[in-house]
């Protein structure tokens, strides 16, 4: 892993780049090496890691039109569920971020109810959770959002997940549930 991708979090549940400078360097390569890039997975594989990381720069716009872009190209290739509802994910994190909630609780819905019913999809259940979670946060909906939480927190402990998930998921039961006793 780049180093200059390195993420904190803060009280309010957001990625927070370590290096806002190194990593607006890492995604201006990213987006330049599409150039060369032939491979439609490749592509959409970089537009949505750009995605990503243009969301946590706070580039929100930007954020957007990539990952809609990676979308269009996993539907245009028909490169699988996986990679269409992992783009969702991201695409409903940065609508989030933009305040659009209408939009981003409908996609969350969507993506939570693909992810349980799709075995192909199950392994991005606890994400899913997870970020529709952090979106209901982040609309004060903190006694909707914990059993998100809850529930993603579960899974990845069932499934051995690495420990930057676990704690992200604790932080997130931890947080909403200090600011439910206030």
């Amino acid at each position: 892993m780049d180093s200059r991708t390195e993420m904190k979090e803060d009280e309010n549940l957001r990625s927070i780049p370590v290096d806002p400078v190194g990593l607006r360097k890492y995604v201006i390569e990213l987006l330049d090496s599409l150039s060369s890039v032939k491979s439609h997975g490749k592509r959409a594989s970089i537009l949505g890691e750009a995605g990503v990381h243009l969301r946590c720069l706070g580039d929100l716009k930007e954020a957007e039109q990539v990952l809609r872009e990676a979308l269009r190209i996993v539907g245009e290739e028909q490169l699988g569920a996986r990679r269409e509802f992992q783009n969702k994910i991201r695409l409903g994190h940065v609508l989030q971020y933009q305040g659009k909630f209408k939009v981003s609780n409908a996609l969350f819905e969507e993506v939570v109810a693909a992810c349980r019913v799709n075995e192909e999809l199950s392994s991005l259940l606890p994400f899913a959770l997870q970020h529709a979670g952090k979106n209901l946060f982040d609309q004060n909906r903190f006694s909707e959002a914990l059993p998100f939480f809850a529930e993603a927190m579960e899974l990845r402990l069932k499934s051995d997940a690495p420990q930057d998930q676990i704690k992200s998921s604790a932080r997130a039961i931890e947080r909403t549930k200090a600011l439910l006793q206030n």
